[in-house]
């Protein structure tokens, strides 16, 4: 097992991703050499345009994809341990969705585009969502019920979205590249809003950590030990609710980013949720820089969005685990 090679994987792990973000800022739709790339980072020259677009262009962006990346990886993480469900996702059991519906009905209906407001209705959506998809499934959490009510919901949704997009084409045709996921769409504003939201996600699952652990040998044996499982279940959905609810404001509805983390994570570091919640964030920015690096350089010019890679990424995963369910 990986996991017993602890501290050298930690510092693989964080040399990779710091490699991988200054790789992000170095490439698009012109290169960036190297050194210029650093330089712009530690001594920025305001008349130099490849520092302009470093810090302008790039390095926000590169921030998007760390704070998504990180939201949803933590968000699979504590939907998997607390539904016990290893085909959980926020993408898949349509939380991301009902985030977007709702993102989008209130840019349709706030007046004058408040958009300090958006977090608070991605929230409500991805509550919305997650709360609708537990009374669909009904009791016992089957995780292919679970994974078909969530399919259900997210259809739902995603038409219902659409018919909101139709009611005025012309205010709301710019949200159309965010709702496939994309990286490049918001600004800093947005990000100093949301922040604080994730960073309070964060929290909640740190404050279930003992919880979580004692949850891995059944619910009975938890409650034997102390744990208020009630807690500990609505810390979890609080704390999905928030991170989902952030990443999806942040880029969109971007999908199998919590599917493929939680399970690349206890693969490198074991079921200790003291070491997965940490691994979690890490992994998923990780996953998110490489593949918003894939999303604009395979086609380059052009420009895929990141959904659509983290998608390629992760569909195969979510087959591979479902089919290893049913048999």
């Amino acid at each position: 097992m990986i996991h017993g090679l602890r501290l050298p994987v930690w510092l693989g792990l964080l040399l990779v991703i710091a490699l991988a973000a200054l790789f992000h800022l170095a490439v698009g739709a012109k290169s960036i050499p190297w050194h210029e790339t650093w330089q712009a980072l530690v001594a920025y020259v305001p008349g130099n345009p490849d520092h302009s677009v470093i810090r302008g262009s790039r390095l926000p962006r590169l921030l998007v994809a760390i704070l998504v990346g990180a939201s949803l990886g933590l968000a699979g993480t504590i939907m998997q341990a607390v539904g016990d469900n290893p085909l959980a996702d926020p993408g898949i059991l349509g939380i991301n969705s009902g985030a977007a519906l709702f993102v989008v009905f209130g840019l349709l209906v706030m007046p004058g585009n408040d958009l300090s407001m958006i977090p608070l209705f991605a929230f409500t959506g991805a509550l919305v969502a997650a709360v609708g998809v537990l009374l669909l499934a009904g009791r016992g959490h089957n995780p292919i019920r679970l994974t078909l009510s969530g399919a259900m919901i997210a259809a739902l949704f995603s038409a219902i979205t659409s018919i909101l997009l139709l009611l005025d084409q012309q205010g709301l045709d710019s949200l159309r590249r965010w709702l496939t996921g994309s990286i490049g769409v918001t600004g800093g504003t947005m990000q100093a809003w949301v922040w604080p939201y994730i960073l309070l996600g964060m929290l909640l699952c740190l404050v279930n950590v003992r919880a979580l652990n004692a949850h891995r040998l059944g619910p009975q044996a938890a409650a034997g030990m102390g744990v208020n499982l009630l807690q500990m279940r609505v810390f979890g959905l609080a704390s999905v609710v928030l991170l989902s609810g952030s990443a999806v404001t942040l880029a969109g509805p971007i999908g199998f980013v919590g599917l493929v983390v939680p399970h690349a994570a206890r693969l490198l570091f074991g079921d200790d949720y003291r070491r997965l919640l940490l691994a979690a964030p890490l992994l998923g920015a990780l996953l998110l820089i490489l593949a918003d690096i894939a999303a604009r350089t395979v086609v380059s010019p052009f420009e895929l969005n990141t959904g659509i890679v983290t998608a390629l990424i992760g569909g195969p995963v979510f087959v591979i685990l479902v089919l290893r369910k049913v048999r």
